[in-house]
């Protein structure tokens, strides 16, 4: 499928867990020719997307932020900026499950 993303830079929050959403938002956006920058507070995970990604050919970091904190998105934002000075997709994936109690 060709989805006109080739060289659009990607950034997907929650991309830390292997079976997420988010891993696999990520995995077939670099499929699809973008750049991807991961969000998680689950830094090596995020490293595994992000070494897949790189594995695909494309450029991919990864990042460790609490997306509640507006610090910590506003430094995560600065070092993709460093890295490709733009940002064309945001993906907020990032969630959390809990038990459910009655």
């Amino acid at each position: 499928m060709d989805l006109g993303l080739m060289d659009k830079v990607a950034v997907v929050t929650g991309t830390g867990s292997e079976i997420g959403f988010g891993r696999a938002i990520a995995l077939t956006l670099a499929q699809e020719g973008c750049h991807v920058a991961g969000i998680d507070l689950n830094l090596e995970g995020a490293e595994k997307t992000a070494g897949d990604i790189r594995a695909m050919g494309r450029k991919s970091i990864a990042l460790k932020a609490d997306v509640s904190q507006k610090p910590e998105v506003t430094a995560a934002v600065q070092k993709i900026m460093q890295e490709f000075s733009k940002i064309d997709i945001l993906v907020n994936n990032a969630g959390l499950s809990v038990p459910w109690k009655n």
